[in-house]
């Protein structure tokens, strides 16, 4: 929360380009472990316009941002409980994403998807961070299959930074 300037942090600073992330709300989108508590509005359409700030009505925009997550553009119209876990998931990113914000963070984004959506939402991830320079913070009990999208690891334990494991098995 603090990350995304919604929680000011009770000391110390949290800083995107110098300045406090809280005075650029929106800059960081979050994508909750469970998307389908993400997800208010009983279309994708009306979904992905209301993340994204733009006009239902703007059908053009909302075929832009399913396709940039690998949707059928012709799913706008489809009911939100209609959607498999993968496709919501998805929607949730796509009103996100649209929003172009500098980075997201992922709270669980492989949880409940199997095999296939994980390779298929792995593959769009780092394909995004690849191509656009988006920063994606991913939260995780479970790296494993991450490492292509996560070059980077922060352990946390007790609420502090806990020394990372290197290639060797030491701490740095």
């Amino acid at each position: 929360w603090i990350m995304a300037g919604l929680l000011q942090p009770s000391g110390g600073s949290c800083l995107l380009d110098g300045k406090p992330v809280a005075e650029q709300v929106g800059a960081v989108a979050i994508s909750f472990q469970a998307a389908r508590l993400q997800l208010m509005r009983s279309r994708v359409d009306l979904e992905i316009a209301a993340a994204a700030g733009f006009d239902y009505h703007d059908h053009r925009l909302v075929e832009r941002a399913l396709a940039a997550v690998g949707l059928d553009p012709t799913l706008g119209l489809r009911r939100i409980d209609q959607l498999s876990g993968g496709q919501m998931r998805r929607v949730v990113l796509a009103g996100l994403l649209a929003r172009s914000p500098r980075a997201i963070i992922l709270d669980e984004p492989l949880a409940g998807l199997d095999a296939a959506s994980q390779r298929g939402l792995l593959r769009l991830l780092e394909d995004l961070r690849r191509n656009t320079g988006l920063t994606v913070v991913v939260i995780s009990h479970d790296f494993a299959g991450l490492e292509g999208l996560c070059p980077r690891t922060i352990s946390l334990h007790a609420g502090e930074l806990a020394p990372s494991p290197t290639p060797t098995g030491g701490a740095a």
